[in-house]
């Protein structure tokens, strides 16, 4: 069997292309650029390569033709300096143009790796596949209206599975490095709320295996939607605590009203934008740090075995050992 794999040279990408190999599929990946532009890539010599774009359908057209299943992973993720229509070209016009071509070339099973962030700010928790979608910002929004396209088509009996997946964390990913720079630097970090709402971030390895099995379980799993998240939930104030234990330091965490956050981040927002510049605090970091992210798995367990094994503070320890290593921190 071969899989196609984009966003391939991502955090993600590039972990589950090495599981893939490690499995015994053959992989092909989707790229912007040859191969040799990749030398660190440790599979590079392993796997055959599309080069295209998201924006070019008939390089996708190319890619997609021969493969069994299509793992669709690249995206245009939450940047400040990213345009509305950089998300919509990519997450939204460009996922349609991936779908239609798989159905055209007759592909037996596309992934598409969404975001729990569709959500939004969440009514209840723990929140299941049940729960009701209202994305606030770009990034989600077009996730989501890629869904709702997979999501047609599957009732027309396209092969597709959705997974939404948690925040997923572990070694190689640098999202959380500006916050363990602030906990290392300052031994403070105001808790949004008073660190109080739920946060069930998932490693890396466990989202792996997770999507193998999807892989593995296509009778199952086609058609269905699916929300992945960690072995275990806790609060951003433990969170918080347990970094900075694992750093060696003792930090204080004075509480910081969400409404205040709000306004502090939108006033941020404005300046950053009169001079060019990328703000300290951003709307979206504000409702990340100060919303429940809590979620019920058991669809997924049951139906294809996911059973995430990795403990927080075991994951964290693995990742701040590999940003000291590669002295990130």
């Amino acid at each position: 069997m071969e899989i196609l794999v984009t966003g391939a040279t991502g955090f993600i990408g590039a972990r589950l292309v090495e599981e893939l190999l490690d499995s015994g599929y053959r992989v092909r990946v989707f790229m912007r650029k040859p191969i040799e532009h990749y030398p660190n890539m440790a599979w590079g010599g392993k796997v055959t390569a599309a080069v295209g774009d998201l924006k070019d359908r008939d390089s996708i057209k190319k890619a997609v033709q021969g493969v069994d299943v299509v793992v669709h992973l690249a995206a245009q993720l939450g940047s400040w300096r990213a345009k509305q229509e950089d998300f919509t070209e990519v997450n939204d016009n460009g996922t349609k143009f991936f779908v239609e071509e798989s159905e055209m070339a007759g592909i037996k099973h596309f992934l598409y790796i969404s975001t729990a962030g569709v959500f939004g700010r969440l009514k209840q928790i723990p929140a299941d596949e049940t729960h009701p979608c209202s994305p606030r910002y770009p990034y989600e929004q077009t996730k989501f209206r890629a869904e709702q396209y997979i999501s047609q088509k599957i009732r027309e009996g396209f092969p597709a599975t959705i997974i939404r997946p948690s925040h997923i964390y572990g070694p190689g990913d640098l999202n959380m490095v500006p916050l363990l720079k602030i906990l290392l630097k300052f031994h403070l970090f105001p808790l949004i709320g008073g660190g109080k709402s739920f946060f069930q971030p998932l490693y890396i390895d466990d989202l792996l295996k997770g999507l193998i099995l999807v892989i593995g379980h296509r009778n199952t799993v086609c058609g269905k939607l699916y929300v992945l998240a960690g072995k275990e939930a806790t609060t951003f104030r433990q969170y918080i605590q347990l970094s900075a234990k694992l750093m060696g330091i003792q930090a204080l965490m004075p509480r910081f009203p969400y409404a205040l956050a709000r306004f502090t981040a939108a006033s941020n927002e404005g300046l950053a934008k009169v001079f060019k510049i990328e703000p300290v605090l951003t709307r979206f970091r504000v409702d990340f740090l100060g919303g429940h992210q809590r979620y019920d798995i058991t669809r997924s367990q049951y139906d294809f075995g996911f059973h995430p094994e990795v403990g927080l503070e075991q994951g964290m320890e693995k990742a701040i050992d590999w940003y000291r290593y590669r002295r990130l921190i």
